[in-house]
């Protein structure tokens, strides 16, 4: 059977400078003010005897629906290759420190101008990819990172869910973490020079939260692979919807720290690699819709609207209290203390204007279609790259990692068009900025449903059968 061909190619999407950044409410739309890192778009291509498929890889927070649809579109036209869904798979790192391609509420779109240029870019990092193909033989190694990420969902004592890694009250229980990184790296089978590599790993891009442009930790293991690789490298984020690195929110000396202390641990890891079977390479798309759970009674959001107003405005009244508490929520204010006004402010309008989408969907009078989550699977041997649009927690990743003893899943997070988070039941149950707040920056007109989740396990479950030969895809 003959080899596959694999080619890696990348082309720079930095924004211009003034770009306001994605990620961080609390920057309040202000312009960049300095790039330390230039920003890639890089694509994988596979050819086999009769397809060739893409894997692009972006680095920014996420990708929205009409976008991928463009990014899709351009391909087809510019290269002449027809592209089915699972031909073409979207993921972004999730860097919280570059341009707004699925702005979040209170964010302001990116400037349309930047749009052709990074279109541009794509077809050029597929064409370097095309270029590029020859035949390749597929090498894997795997190591636990440890000590340099936490969940950040802490239960407290007293009732609050906490992002800290510190919280200021004792912790009841804080979720799990997977530290697993797995590097998969493609060779020339005469040369052994490496073609391209890929990075699995789970942790949020937040170690930065500054004016300047960055591909945060995420884009620093990418570049620490390439330069042992002399081959471009992809980041595939796994489910860190709720792991931070230990250096979260800060200044780059503390990132650099961290890179520093991940570059001691993976130490030879390349020296590790070891020859993994790559076919059969089957591949498989289906969408899976999410169910939002019940709309609240429509006084409820008319109030919480009014009460954002008026924070909005400097004003701390009492009688806002659930408007108050949220916000306090979102800033992990401690218990009995109001959130900080000036802070406050910017999120309260843009929570503001979130409950008028709400309320424009209860006044539908009707409930929110399901929203539509797109997966994909990639089966290369015995490994399974398992694509979904969402922000996965720990114990779903760990969930879909354990479906088959026979395959090792990989579970594939932030790919596109990005929905948001989707909480597994129990944290919903235990709420936190994950479960309370951070739908209505995805601008979504509800939280899932407990069983979102679930069913989303469910739809990895297909996928592994269709793609094992078991079963098929319904149309």
């Amino acid at each position: 059977m003959p080899l596959l061909r694999v080619g890696c190619g990348l082309a720079d999407i930095t924004p211009p400078l003034g770009t306001p950044l994605s990620g961080f409410i609390a920057r309040e739309n202000k312009p960049s003010e300095r790039i330390e890192d230039r920003i890639f778009v890089r694509a994988l291509a596979i050819r086999t005897e009769g397809e060739i498929s893409f894997l692009l890889n972006y680095e920014v927070l996420g990708l929205k629906a009409d976008l991928v649809d463009r990014i899709r579109q351009v391909m087809e036209n510019d290269l002449q290759i027809a592209l089915p869904e699972q031909c073409c798979v979207i993921t972004a790192t999730h860097t919280h420190s570059s341009v707004p391609l699925t702005p979040l509420e209170g964010e302001v779109d990116v400037d349309p101008a930047y749009i052709p240029f990074l279109l541009r870019q794509t077809v050029n990092a597929a064409r370097q990819a095309l270029d590029r193909c020859a035949p390749a033989n597929l090498h894997v190694a795997s190591q636990h990172i440890a000590g340099l990420t936490y969940n950040r969902r802490a239960l407290l004592e007293d009732g609050r869910v906490s992002m800290a890694l510190e919280p200021d009250a004792p912790v009841l229980v804080r979720g799990p973490v997977d530290d697993l990184l797995t590097l998969l790296v493609w060779k020339n089978p005469d040369t052994g020079s490496p073609l391209a590599g890929m990075v699995h790993f789970a942790c949020h891009g937040v170690a930065l939260c500054t004016q300047a442009i960055s591909g945060d930790i995420p884009g620093q293991i990418m570049q620490h692979f390439e330069h042992i690789l002399q081959a471009p490298c992809l980041f595939l984020q796994g489910a860190s919807g709720d792991v931070n690195p230990i250096a979260a929110a800060g200044e780059r000396p503390a990132m650099l720290n961290w890179c520093a202390a991940f570059a001691s641990q993976v130490g030879g890891l390349t020296e590790r690699l070891q020859p993994a079977q790559q076919e059969p390479f089957v591949l498989a798309a289906l969408v899976q819709p999410l169910e939002y759970q019940q709309l609240p009674q429509r006084a409820q959001v008319e109030q919480a609207i009014q009460g954002y107003k008026r924070i909005a405005l400097g004003q701390m009244d009492p009688s806002d209290a659930v408007s108050l508490q949220l916000l306090a929520d979102l800033m992990n204010t401690p218990p009995g203390q109001l959130p900080d006004p000036t802070r406050a402010a910017f999120s309260a309008a843009a929570l503001a204007n979130a409950g008028r989408r709400v309320l424009q969907v209860i006044d539908s009078g009707q409930p929110p279609e399901p929203c539509p989550l797109h997966m994909t699977g990639w089966r290369l041997g015995d490994l399974l790259l398992v694509f979904s649009a969402a922000e996965l927690f720990t114990v779903t990743g760990l969930s879909i990692r354990g479906l088959n003893p026979q395959l090792t899943i990989l579970p594939v997070t932030h790919a596109a068009p990005i929905v948001g988070y989707v909480p597994d039941a129990g944290s919903i149950r235990q709420g936190g900025y994950e479960v309370k707040d951070a739908w209505q920056f995805y601008r979504q007109p509800a939280p899932f449903s407990e069983g979102a989740e679930a069913s989303i396990t469910a739809a990895v479950g297909t996928l592994v059968a269709t793609i094992k030969g078991e079963a098929h895809i319904l149309p």
